[in-house]
């Protein structure tokens, strides 16, 4: 069985397949395979994981020995509606890790010389920041974990009596809330002012932003997504 050293050296190596794995468990979603490569009609599987063709494009992997760590781009095209849903519940990925595996064709499940074993040195990034998202596509700068130049700690503002969610916004037109721009996970029928006022009209839904708000939505004893810092004390 040829290995991916010797395969290289070849005059024709053969087609070149890159596999993506988008890991947002961390921030509590799931894990998405996905490769920008098609095999025939059938979909990429590679050491018993299916990978789901996509419109995707990458850009800045390479090394070139001087000065900072590569920062690659990752850009998928805004057509996943999984994606999209993940993108405004989960921050904007922000933290979920991607991984990039190289191989041959001729190394992918179901062919003579099938072999998992049988690919480039894997490349592990987190996701730094969302750089652009419009119906078209959603685009991603890339970083190396030990690439932590000019980071503040802690990563965002401490607010203790404020969360920063973004609420969904009741739609006149469509008499219905649009859930496009929110990142707070509420979807009940119970409806509150900005004062935590008990309104039936939801057009008045709104948010005030504090504890006692997400209370009045999630239950005093249920699980509470603010992303504010009630323990914080002024020093």
């Amino acid at each position: 069985m040829a290995s991916i050293q010797e395969q290289v050296q070849k005059l024709s190596a053969g087609e070149l397949i890159e596999l993506y794995q988008l890991d947002i468990t961390a921030l509590g979603g799931q894990t998405y395979h996905f490769t920008s490569s098609v095999n025939g009609a059938n979909p990429v599987e590679f050491d018993g994981v299916t990978f789901t063709p996509i419109d995707l494009e990458t850009s800045g992997w390479e090394w070139n020995g001087q000065g900072a760590a590569p920062r690659p781009r990752l850009k998928i095209a805004n057509t996943s509606q999984l994606i999209t849903v993940a993108v405004i519940e989960f921050k904007d990925l922000v933290g979920g890790k991607v991984t990039r595996i190289r191989t041959f064709k001729r190394f992918l499940d179901g062919q003579p010389d099938a072999d998992p074993s049988a690919i480039f040195p894997v490349d592990i990034y987190s996701i730094e920041r969302k750089v652009t998202q419009n119906k078209v596509f959603i685009e991603w700068e890339l970083s190396m974990s030990l690439d932590q130049s000019g980071k503040k700690l802690p990563g965002r503002q401490i607010l203790r009596d404020a969360c920063t969610h973004r609420y969904r916004v009741y739609n006149p037109e469509t008499a219905e809330f649009d859930y496009t721009e929110a990142t707070c996970p509420y979807s009940g029928t119970a409806y509150f002012n900005d004062v935590g006022q008990q309104v039936f009209d939801a057009s008045r839904d709104r948010c005030g932003k504090r504890l006692s708000d997400c209370r009045k939505r999630f239950g005093s004893a249920g699980v509470l997504p603010t992303r504010a810092f009630p323990g914080v004390a002024r020093l």
